[in-house]
This record gives C-alpha cells, structure tokens and sequence, in this order.
C-alpha cells in the first residue's frame, strides 16, 4: 500500500469511527425514538402510574415503546421532550415475554439494539443478564425471563422496573408487584405492560379498565343502602396507580395503508379487532368480564317476604351442583346466597343435604338434559328428586346464549350479587371463557349452568318459604376428601 492509499485508508476508517461513535452518542441520548401520540402519553403517564398498560395492535410500535422506555431509565439518558418518571441512580430490571424463544428473539434482541453497545458492560448468558452503565457512574442491572419459567423464577429480587411484553399469567403479575414494593416514596417501582390483546377480556385486563365505585341509593321504602358497581375507566387516565391506553394501526404513523391490508389478508376475523385496534376478542375471554368485588357482597340475612328459588344441574363423576338465589323483588335484585356442589351422590342423598338447606318447600328449576345416571334421562332423574321430599321441580329453559346475557345483563345493571363465600360459584366465575371461535368452552361449569336456570326459569317461580322454613342457608360443599360432607 503506498503513502497515498494509506492516507485515504486512514481518512476512511477516522470518518467511520467518528460516524460510529455520533451515532452511539444519538443512541444513549435517544434523540433518533419520535414517539407517536399514544407513545407519547404512555410515557407521560409514568410520572403518576405505577403500572401502565399499552394495549394495542400488532406493529403499533408498543413492545419497542417499552423497551426505548426501559433502557432510558437504565442508561439515566432521557430526551429533552422527556416528562415521564425518571431515575437519578442505577436501577435493577427484568423483561419478560410469554416463551424464551420470544424473549430471546424479541426482547433480548430489540434492548441489545436500542442500548449503545460501549454502555453494556458485561453479558452474563447463563443468567440472560446484563450490566449497564448508569449517567450516574453506577451500573444497572437487567435480566430477561419467560413466563413458561412459572412464578417461582419470579421470587425473591427487590426491582425498579418490570417490563412484560405480552399478557402474563395473574400470579406471575401479582408476583412482579411484590417484586416492586418498596416503603420510600421515591423508590417505588414500575411495571410496563405492553400486550395485544389476544385471549380477550381478561381479568387482568379489567384490573385497569374497570373501577368498583360504592354509592348510596334509597330502597323502595326509603331507607338508605350503599351498592358498589363497576364501572369503566376513561383510557388515558390514572386511577389508583394505574393506567391504559390502546391503539390501533392508524396511531402508526409509519405504517403504510399497502402494509395494512397485506397483514390483515393474513388475519383470522376473530383476531381482527385485537391485531390492528388493540381491542380485546369478542371470540375470547371471560364470559362474564366483572371484577368480582363489585358484584359479590357478604352475607346477610334474607328478609322473610323475598322470594326464594334454586336451580340443580345433575351429575354424577362430576359434581352435583345447585345455587340458592333469594329475590329483591322490589328492587329486581337477585342474590345467589347458597351453592350445592358435591360428587358421587345418589338422587336420595343429595335431596336429603338439599332439604336441609331449605329446598323442600321451595321451588327448584333443573336442567332438562340433565347427565345419564344408570340409564336414567334427566326426567327419570328428577322424578327421583321429587320422590326424595324435593317436590317442586320444574324443567328450565336450557338457551345458552340468551341465558348467559340475562345473567351478563343482570351483572352490568348490578341486580344480580353473589354472596362472596360462595367459593366454588366465584372460582367457576373467573374461569367461565370462550375459545377463539367464541364457544363458551365446557367442563366445570356446573355453577354457572345453574345461574343461567336461573335468570332464564326460576325468577317467575321464586316464592316464599312456607311456615317453618329458615331464611339462614348454608353451604354445602366437597373438600379434599369427596366423601366428607362440609356445612358453613
């Protein structure tokens, strides 16, 4: 090479290295992250919400949203635009996805990308962790995990912030939230949660959009009550520490119209509204998305001139089920404030643990397909019932759907409440969805089928209990041991 070459060779490599490090230097600065408006907002909301939900559809830019976020408050870089939580000292992270796959492909990559790279220190592998260096001096920490992991690898750290990419588990969430507890008010942590809303109107998702708010009313005859409702939250506001927002494609301003209608060849409709509005499936999800402290009360005694009612759903392998409701009919309040759920009975025993929660003198509504005992269709099966002191029984109108929205009806305009020590009827509750075609998915539902006889049949039919009868009911359940009665 001669005198020439080398001096062109050397101009070339200083230019290369003077554009390299101005481009790390734009990189620890994120001068080159413009967020869009919701972006924009999520980050906003930093300085007042403890935990944020970007709920949005696919390339809306909501993981990078995070990742830009979280490696700003790793690196004490933060932009002159920059109004959300800051931290002045070294922190300690974890971000997470649904599958190491996706952590490692997604998350791992898209940080290592956005984090200039002479600000990494040290690369622990084994331990899919990193070494950042702080404006501060000091050094942050940030480790990668997956859900498929399970909650225990999500014990026992003390953190500043956790960013799950993609719907968590609720244990491993409510673990994350331990995780960044703290009793300074300037250390408190934050968690990022940045999702599509794939598997519907999720209970976690209702954490933030809905709020349980107690009123006082008066009753028919004037006296005062206090009812608690839910009731939805504005997107963009913070309420008790937390905060959502959602977009679609059209908040993507780089996301071109060729593009859109390119991916959304390739959508199934149920997925639609999810994938490009951020929208939770209507084909998915709870079937009844309420949060369950406003729709459950504590027991309480029955006023003697309501009317009472059950509805029973045969079985034999699987449990025997039934739900006492009392009736408000004043108010058009329904209170379910007892439930049967007991295994391997015959009609005779069960009947008899029936009468004494107070079914012999009261109407009861079953379901006409009840499940095939010795040969016995469900008609066999209740004459059985009758003959065992449960005289009046009555088949119920057994229409799924229209079923399921007098309940879903009942539960939004709250005349309808479940006394909250009804363990089984509210564990049924939170795990009663629909699969992606939007089919309410059978098994351990039995519950769930009584409270449908019952807003569809029972109502019409609920009536006083004739002289003698105890408005007090208790519950009868099966414990560990199925064979082993328990009263409470």
């Amino acid at each position: 090479m001669n005198t020439y070459d080398l001096q062109q060779y050397n101009d070339v490599y200083h230019a290369d290295l003077i554009i390299e490090a101005a481009r790390l230097e734009l990189k620890k600065q994120f001068y080159e992250y413009q967020p869009h408006e919701k972006q924009r907002k999520f980050h906003d909301a930093g300085l007042k919400a403890k935990e944020r939900l970007f709920l949005a559809g696919n390339r809306t830019g909501k993981t990078y949203c995070g990742i830009v976020e979280s490696a700003m408050h790793l690196t004490g870089n933060y932009p002159q635009w920059w109004q959300g939580k800051r931290f002045s000292r070294p922190i300690k992270a974890w971000a997470a996805s649904v599958t190491s796959a996706l952590t490692s492909e997604v998350l791992e990559r898209g940080y290592v990308d956005v984090i200039a790279e002479d600000l990494i220190i040290k690369h622990n592998s084994l331990r899919s962790s990193y070494l950042i260096k702080h404006s501060s001096g000091g050094i942050s920490e940030i480790t990668f995990k997956s859900y498929e992991q399970g909650r225990k690898k999500f014990q026992a750290a003390k953190l500043d912030l956790i960013h799950l990419d993609e719907e968590p588990p609720q244990d491993i969430y409510t673990e994350c939230l331990m995780r960044l507890m703290s009793t300074e008010e300037d250390n408190k942590g934050i968690v990022l949660l940045t999702m599509t809303p794939l598997l519907g109107l999720t209970d976690l998702i209702l954490q933030f959009q809905e709020r349980i708010v107690s009123k006082e009313v008066e009753d028919k005859t004037g006296k005062k009550i206090t009812i608690k409702e839910n009731i939805k939250c504005d997107e963009g506001m913070v309420f008790k520490n937390k905060f959502y927002i959602q977009a679609s494609w059209d908040d993507n301003p780089h996301l071109l119209e060729a593009q859109k209608e390119e991916i959304a060849l390739n959508l199934k409709p149920h997925e639609r509204e999810a994938r490009e509005k951020g929208i939770p499936s209507l084909g998915s999800g709870l079937v009844y998305p309420f949060i369950l402290d406003g729709i459950t009360v504590p027991p309480f005694a029955i006023p003697e001139h309501w009317g009472r009612v059950y509805a029973l759903d045969f079985g034999w392998t699987n449990p025997t089920a039934a739900l006492f409701a009392a009736y408000d009919r004043d108010s058009d309040v329904v209170y379910l404030t007892a439930e049967y759920y007991v295994a391997e009975r015959t009609p005779q025993q069960h009947a008899h643990q029936l009468i004494q929660m107070g079914a012999a003198n009261i109407h009861g509504v079953y379901d006409p397909a009840g499940e095939q005992s010795s040969q016995r269709d469900g008609g066999d099966l209740a004459t059985l019932y009758r003959q065992s002191g449960l005289k009046y029984l009555s088949k119920a109108n057994n229409s799924k759907e229209e079923g399921v929205m007098k309940v879903a009806q009942r539960f939004q305009n709250s005349q309808l409440k479940i006394f909250n020590n009804l363990r089984h009827t509210q564990r049924e509750l939170a795990k009663y969805c629909r699969d992606e075609q939007g089919k309410i998915q059978k098994g351990d539902d039995h519950l769930m089928d009584c409270m449908r006889y019952l807003m569809m049949s029972g109502l019409q039919l609920a009536s006083n209990p004739q002289e003698g009868q105890s408005g007090k009911w208790r519950t009868i359940a099966v414990g560990a041991d199925k064979h082993r009665w328990m009263g409470y």
